[in-house]
């Protein structure tokens, strides 16, 4: 099986992007997205991880296919970065699902800085991929990855993907 993974530059695009994969039969709990929360509305200091309940108020920002992804979503609070939204297979990578909302402290903060690439890199890309994906991230960009279970998925995957702007695409 194949993933493939999308940076978006435009909210706007990743959303439309979410909506077509779901409208195409895609389950949007197999969709991992990765966006960075800009408004600040979570309100924590520091480093937290924070999940469902807490993130009710950030549906407000997103509207369709990214709001619907909100249900299961965690949070990671980064000094330097903000928040930074994560859902699907790579939030539970990161342990942010489930009723594991929990404050941390500075130190565990970098672990999960570092968390994200590592998800990223057990996903299958590069490190240097990882650490520029993060960076494009915190920039505003968002991530989407979807498992493609066939050639025929893998391809209308990508074609979901650039009908919709994607800036980059990576087959894992």
């Amino acid at each position: 099986m194949q993933t493939l993974i999308g940076i978006f530059n435009e909210r706007h695009n990743a959303n439309l992007a979410i909506i077509e994969l779901e409208r195409s039969g895609y389950n949007t709990k197999d969709i991992s997205i990765v966006i960075k929360e800009e408004k600040g509305i979570m309100g924590a200091k520091g480093g937290a991880v924070v999940t469902d309940a807490a993130l009710g108020a950030s549906a407000g920002l997103l509207l369709g296919g990214l709001a619907g992804l909100l249900v299961g979503l965690g949070a990671i609070i980064l000094p330097g970065v903000g928040a930074i939204l994560v859902g699907g297979p790579i939030a539970a990578a990161l342990g942010l699902t489930g009723a594991a909302a929990t404050t941390i402290s500075g130190a565990a903060t970098g672990v999960l800085a570092g968390g994200l690439v590592g998800a990223l890199v057990g996903l299958g890309l590069p490190e240097e991929v990882a650490r520029e994906y993060q960076k494009k991230i915190k920039e505003g960009a968002v991530l989407l990855a979807v498992p493609a279970h066939s050639e025929n998925d893998t391809q209308n995957i990508k074609e979901i993907f650039q009908r919709f702007n994607v800036d980059q695409i990576r087959i894992i």
